[in-house]
């Protein structure tokens, strides 16, 4: 069995100056791998320790992670999903190639290695525990800057079609992308790129094959949530050539030069992918890992999102889809993200009650004291969000939506949603 390991700093500076929180350790046999963490004994001695995922509570000794579960939550939300998972296979089989050797399967160790520091999610960062203790995959150490996102959104269309391995410039799309487009979750071509005041955003592109502007959908949605009273970070939407737009929308896990703990929902509810989950059980989780100081008011954004998905039709609001940030004192609600009406679903992924998916929010309603929420508070919220939603026509002409995309939004989009 071969053993590998990684020091893992945390360096968030709302939790203190970086520190060594602990190290991971691959062991590999000739067909599979066992990751495991343990904490360093230095920082379980700091009076201001943090756990770092409820799965990993501060105690000495190695763990690892339940049955059937490659990584602990709080390192797969650091790991790419299928956009940066793809990207990742190619350029292994180009590797492979150059060097006259077999492809490898890759694992979820080489996954969560294969990662550029500068863009990785959250603020735990992985470092070679030997000198000169260099962060893991620090080869690409800026992120490009907003004047290249239109090179890279006709690398990342390129690199959606089919045909693509078959193109003479392959290589050189991947190590154009591989960097910034491999640290994030979803499906979608993307990458991190570096706006003009130095912050770290994200660019959503279009794909070869898009039949609706996805972008300009998801813009939309995005003013209507911000109308809503929503949390959100700040967003862009931009124009290539005169194809479907690219939604852009800056990185809540970074905030003045420093990077923020991110946790998925799914993480602090130790779920896996494909399980079911509610809207009560997000409530649940705040309740029992969040900051007491901000847990009525989270609790409190939470139904006013739920409402919100249930109006505008965002029905792809599984677990991963909603996000959590540290400070000292417990977790608190990340700002919305992946926000988008979605015609091709006819329920929500999570149950708008304890199993119910319908989008209903009479349903939602009926469940508002788990929320700390009394009826009137409710029906304040409800009406809130309906009067914002209400304005979709205005917006959606004001962004240039055709007869036909408003046709399909009207499918979806319904503030009168009972």
């Amino acid at each position: 069995m071969r053993r590998e390991h990684l020091d893992v700093v945390l360096d968030d500076a709302t939790l203190g100056p970086p520190v060594m929180v602990g190290s991971l350790q691959r062991e590999r046999g000739a067909s599979s791998e066992v990751i495991s963490f343990v904490y360093d004994a230095d920082y379980l001695a700091q009076r201001h320790s943090v756990a770092i995922d409820p799965e990993l509570p501060l105690l000495p000794g190695r763990s690892y992670p339940a049955r059937g579960r490659p990584l602990f939550g709080i390192f797969r939300d650091t790991a790419p999903d299928r956009w940066g998972r793809m990207l990742m296979e190619r350029r292994e089989v180009i590797e492979a190639q150059e060097a006259g050797r077999r492809t490898h399967r890759l694992s979820e160790w080489d996954f969560l290695t294969g990662v550029g520091d500068l863009a990785r999610m959250g603020a735990l960062r992985l470092r070679d525990g030997a000198p000169p203790h260099a962060y893991v995959d620090d080869r690409e150490r800026s992120a490009p800057p907003a004047a290249r996102l239109r090179e890279l959104e006709a690398v990342a269309r390129a690199l959606s079609r089919d045909d693509a391995e078959d193109r003479p410039e392959y290589a050189q799309w991947l190590a154009q992308l591989i960097a910034p487009g491999s640290s994030l979750g979803g499906a979608r071509p993307k990458a991190s790129f570096s706006a003009e005041d130095s912050m770290l955003w994200l660019a959503k592109f279009p794909a070869h094959d898009d039949r609706r502007d996805v972008g300009a959908w998801e813009y939309l949605a995005w003013r209507l949530a911000r109308d809503a009273g929503i949390v959100v970070p700040e967003a862009r939407l931009l124009r290539f050539g005169r194809g479907h737009r690219t939604f852009a929308v800056q990185r809540f896990d970074r905030a003045n030069g420093s990077r923020r703990l991110y946790a998925s929902a799914m993480t602090l509810l130790m779920r896996n992918d494909g399980d079911a989950g509610s809207y009560l059980d997000l409530a649940q989780a705040i309740q029992l890992h969040g900051d007491p100081a901000s847990i009525a008011a989270d609790l409190a954004q939470l139904y006013r999102r739920a409402v919100f998905a249930i109006l505008v039709g965002n029905r792809d609001d599984h677990l991963r889809n909603h996000g959590f940030l540290r400070n000292a004192h417990g977790w608190q609600l990340a700002p919305a993200f992946d926000v988008n009406p979605n015609p091709d679903k006819r329920e929500h992924t999570l149950a708008i009650d304890a199993a119910n998916p319908t989008p209903s929010v009479r349903h939602l309603h009926a469940t508002h004291h788990y929320y700390r929420l009394d009826a009137h508070e409710a029906t304040a919220i409800e009406q809130g969000v309906r009067d914002a939603v209400s304005h979709w026509r205005a917006l959606a002409n004001e962004l240039k939506l055709g007869r036909v995309a408003q046709g399909q939004l009207g499918m979806v989009i319904d503030e009168t949603r009972d």
